[in-house]
């Protein structure tokens, strides 16, 4: 991955040497460049991801290793270079104690090659990300919480209970929940507590975000899981900014084991930080067309915003039932990413649960379906999915059943007929579902084959109307050649000398001809004239009922 470089000059001469450098190199690329110290902090709340900043020692009207002080106090841990004014070693070594006495790392000349100045960058950069890594180890003790994003591909599809319930099925020691829909989150209201402070109370903290003060700021509630809520007026949100987003999540990887961000359907700049720089990423949708078709938008325009590669996002199917028509299978190639499970729908003892507040007390199909497979989403020991070579339904897809018709006499009688066929014989086929994903298989077979031989024989074809033409365009030429050596209507009247003349062209046309060919050229497929020869042959076709031929014509040039 290229190292991000901010540039700090107020020269047009040095941004463009410089950036004419760096293109050329695969190893860093230039993220900003800004003329004075204002534009300094905040290119790098722009990019926080910055790993080297250069430095003019003529920005900021002069005063560049006072910046560089500066910008060193600020973020310590990225490497400093500074660009100097030196035209020998006495100079240069001159300029490199002055440019260390305020903090920088290294210098280069303006006028620097492109082997110095990477040589500079790559050692400059490989210090800065051993001192990061360095100091990101020992506060941690040598380890940091997990950060799970869940968002939600539109409103309504489930995406706030879910997150809660991810949270309460992952808890491993230390586990927050925390409501980033800061605009309309009210997951207050599914967990039934009450709360005063929220997640803008930590936006305003300048500097580092201790335990104590996300201690203060979050709420117990059922299940073991402290929750950092969202405003309760929604235009409060506008006060989380992103910066305010990075700080709240470098203090939860630290005090926290398991951190779960109910980011919301909307994105803003806060929610974009916290979708790149979580460990892993759900985005919930239902088995609908119009939600699978906004998931898969999110997706594309967070990769088009560099926030989130679609290769890293992971799709959650919510609200499943039996009789849905969209299958995770055709879910899947709608999106383009793989499902990472599905969740059955809840019915009617799961909505009730959601209207008293007590979804964290009352267990549903839907509670055991995520913690059976849903916590492994977010524990970092991510176990690995069902096998498809496990004998008969999982249990989230009996869930699935289950949880989607009334049960009956006919429901018995199924169940005892499916007992019985268990005690026979394992691994046979359960549910409609099945069934009809099947007979789709077994309609749509045909068709796919079908499509690749109709392929096979156009690009056969295709090859052999090209070999005819090649066949005509010599065949062609070679008579074209004959008559400009013999010549040609030298005399009107000479009609005995015309004759020989076309008949000589003839067999000379046929003879560069294949046998296969040959036979099938008559007289008038060969058209001679003073100018030019023309030569058509018929090419043989692989297709029933299409007659295909190719013809060239050659010019005539004077050899006599």
């Amino acid at each position: 991955m290229a190292t991000k470089v901010l540039l700090v000059t107020a020269s047009h001469e040095v941004r463009d040497h410089l950036g004419h450098v760096l293109s050329e190199s695969d190893g860093f690329e230039l993220a900003a460049a800004v003329p004075d110290s204002p534009g300094v902090m905040t290119a790098l709340d722009r990019h926080p991801d910055v790993g080297l900043i250069v430095i003019d020692e003529a920005a900021d009207d002069g005063r560049g290793h006072a910046l560089t002080r500066t910008v060193g106090m600020a973020v310590p841990l990225i490497g400093i270079v500074m660009v100097v004014e030196a035209h020998n070693a006495a100079e240069m070594s001159t300029a490199m104690a002055s440019a260390m006495d305020v903090g920088a790392r290294s210098v280069i000349a303006r006028t620097a090659g492109l082997e110095e100045v990477l040589t500079r960058f790559e050692a400059v950069a490989a210090w800065s990300a051993v001192a990061q890594a360095a100091v990101s180890a020992e506060r941690s003790g040598g380890r940091s919480g997990r950060i799970v994003a869940v968002a939600g591909a539109k409103g309504g599809v489930g995406t706030s209970v879910l997150a809660l319930l991810l949270a309460r099925a992952g808890r491993t020691g230390n586990t927050t929940l925390v409501d980033l829909d800061v605009g309309a989150g009210d997951l207050t209201a599914y967990s039934g507590v009450r709360t005063r402070r929220s997640v803008v109370d930590l936006a305003g903290v300048e500097g580092e975000i201790t335990g104590r003060m996300l201690r203060e700021t979050t709420y117990e509630v059922p299940g073991g899981i402290r929750l950092l809520p969202a405003p309760a007026d929604g235009e409060r949100g506008e006060e989380v900014t992103a910066a305010a987003v990075r700080s709240i999540l470098s203090g939860l990887r630290f005090e926290s084991d398991l951190a779960v961000l109910d980011v919301g359907t909307h994105l803003d700049e806060a929610r974009a930080t916290a979708l790149e720089f979580a460990d892993r990423v759900l985005l919930v949708s239902t088995p609908d067309l119009p939600s699978l078709r906004s998931a898969r938008r999110a997706i594309a325009q967070w990769e088009r915003l560099a926030i989130r590669q679609s290769t890293s996002v992971e799709l959650v199917l919510n609200r499943r039932t039996s009789k849905d028509e969209i299958t995770p299978q055709l879910a899947e190639r709608i999106v383009e990413r793989p499902v990472a499970f599905t969740v059955p729908d809840g019915g009617a003892t799961f909505a009730a649960a959601v209207n008293t507040a007590t979804l964290l007390e009352s267990p549903t199909p839907v509670h055991k379906a995520v913690a059976e497979v849903g916590a492994a989403a977010v524990r970092e020991e991510a176990a690995a999915a069902p096998s498809d070579t496990q004998d008969g339904p999982t249990e989230v897809e009996a869930l699935v059943a289950a949880s989607s018709r009334r049960p009956g006499r006919r429901d018995r009688k199924a169940e005892e007929r499916a007992e019985k066929a268990g005690k026979k014989g394992k691994g046979l086929p359960a549910g409609r579902s099945g069934a009809r994903e099947a007979g789709q298989a077994t309609v749509e077979l045909p068709v796919f084959i079908s499509i690749a031989l109709l392929t096979i024989l156009l690009c056969v074809q295709g090859i052999g109307w090209a070999s005819g033409l090649l066949t005509a365009r010599a065949a062609a030429q070679e008579g074209a050649r004959t008559v400009g050596i013999v010549g040609y209507h030298d005399t009107e009247d000479d009609a005995e000398r015309i004759a020989e003349v076309e008949r000589r062209v003839r067999d000379d046309v046929r003879d560069h001809l294949p046998d296969a060919m040959r036979d099938t050229v008559r007289d008038s497929d060969i058209l001679i004239s003073s100018d030019e020869v023309s030569v058509r042959v018929v090419v043989r076709t692989v297709l029933p009922g299409v007659d295909l031929s190719a013809s060239s014509t050659a010019p005539v040039y004077s050899e006599r």
